[in-house]
């Protein structure tokens, strides 16, 4: 048998795994519409949500009471989050291009303001 291809209970449990993601990213998109336009913030998100899965596994290891369903949220709230990077990616900026983007905007504030007199 081939171990490097998954069997059919374990699709049935990737199946959930990957409805359990779809469930948090609706609950994070519902919560907080906005994503961040750069990718710093964007990553600092992803990051801290996987310090928070990092806890999780370190509380259970140590037996802190801390259960497997506490990992698998956290573990489904970084996948989430990982997801809203990506899908924010079409949308992210370099720090040059919002510096060019905020010139440009004070330059035609200045034109409009001189067109009024």
């Amino acid at each position: 048998m081939d171990k490097t291809r998954p069997t059919s209970e374990r699709w049935v449990e990737l199946g959930q795994m990957i409805d359990l993601l779809f469930v948090e990213l609706k609950r994070a998109e519902d919560k907080f519409p906005g994503w961040p336009r750069d990718p710093v913030h964007g990553a600092a998100i992803v990051a801290e949500e996987a310090g928070e899965l990092q806890k999780a596994a370190l509380d259970f290891y140590y037996e802190r009471h801390v259960g497997i369903d506490e990992m698998k949220k956290e573990a489904a709230q970084m996948a989430a989050m990982g997801l809203r990077f990506l899908l924010g990616m079409a949308y992210y900026y370099t720090e040059f291009e919002l510096e060019y983007a905020k010139r440009e905007k004070a330059e035609r504030e200045k034109k409009d303001a001189s067109d009024d007199f």
